[in-house]
């Protein structure tokens, strides 16, 4: 898929064209549409009381095997271009739920703050992990109420700095890229990776985590922290409440911690948030049968159902 600025978007799709739903897969900042490969075989597989969807992932721009296109980079183009997946992959009927974790998360907001006619018309049910409404680590030492507005303004601001200054010399970001990395013998010890896991993270998930990151350029990583800074869908979610919204945070997340999760459900009526006792940020991946069931059940609430077999009691939440 080729957007108007050049960028060249990967596109997968699995699963019968004419299947009950499609779920729209966005990954998140450093990932790309290979993690939700466990996911992907799941939801392509019928199982009893679960009939077979049809999946689409991509690689968000500048991710995977998707270019980066010659356009400012923000917020706001991440959405046009989920926008043009949904329009180009998934089909013009049949229920489609959209999951998104962290900044794809953030994607399906900026769809849903600039084009709110597609939720309740093309969009059914929408999914969020790990994702946050605001700039993401906003409050992550700072709690939110309204004597910290100041600090967190302050802390927004350093970080911006941060990003700017990393772009402005390659050199830093890439022994930055390498210091929160950690070396590939023992990721472990990386601070970043204690913040994106959680409890007792499995080494082999870090590893890999690890080597993802790292095929990534530095500058590119720091291109997109800074974007990232600058996301604000704050009373812009209103679409959202049309279909069913269901949020999940992992309670040792330090990235887009619970408290962001609850401030994110308040701002859009109806959604149902769950967190997950141990979990990181790194949600999606470490607990991937959780979010399969989270999606079966946002087929089962669809306004337009697809079938009677989705009418099943939930199975228990994992």
């Amino acid at each position: 898929m080729t957007t108007e600025d050049g960028a060249e978007i990967a596109v997968y799709t699995r699963g019968e064209p004419d299947a009950v739903a499609t779920v729209l897969l966005c990954h998140g900042w450093t990932m790309s549409a290979r993690d939700w490969r466990p996911h992907i075989d799941a939801l392509t597989r019928p199982r009893r009381g679960f009939p077979a969807v049809r999946t689409v992932s991509y690689d968000q721009r500048g991710h995977g095997r998707s270019t980066r296109g010659s356009a400012a980079l923000d917020m706001a183009l991440l959405g046009r271009d989920l926008a043009r997946v949904l329009a180009e992959a998934a089909p013009a009927d049949g229920p489609v739920v959209v999951i998104g974790h962290s900044m794809g998360g953030m994607a399906i907001q900026q769809l849903a703050a600039r084009q709110p006619a597609l939720f309740g018309s093309r969009v059914t049910g929408v999914g969020l992990i790990a994702t946050c409404l605001k700039e993401v680590a906003e409050g992550l030492s700072v709690p939110y109420d309204r004597r910290s507005e100041a600090a967190v303004r302050r802390l927004g601001r350093a970080r911006r700095r941060v990003a700017e200054g990393l772009l402005r010399s390659p050199r830093s970001a890439r022994t930055v890229h390498r210091l929160v990395t950690g070396p590939l013998s023992h990721p472990t010890t990386a601070p970043l990776w204690r913040a994106v896991f959680g409890a007792g993270p499995h080494t082999d998930s870090v590893r890999e985590g690890t080597r993802a990151l790292r095929a990534i350029p530095a500058p590119a990583i720091a291109e997109f922290y800074a974007a990232l800074t600058t996301h604000d869908c704050a009373g812009r979610l209103g679409a959202l409440a049309r279909v069913p919204t269901r949020i999940l945070v992992g309670a040792l997340d330090c990235v887009t911690p619970p408290a962001q999760a609850r401030r994110l459900a308040d701002d859009i009526p109806g959604a149902q948030l769950q967190t997950v006792p141990g979990q990181g940020h790194d949600l999606p991946y470490e607990r991937p049968v959780l979010v399969v069931e989270t999606v079966h059940a946002l087929l089962r609430e669809s306004p337009r159902d697809p079938s009677a077999q989705y009418a099943l009691s939930a199975p228990a939440l994992r």
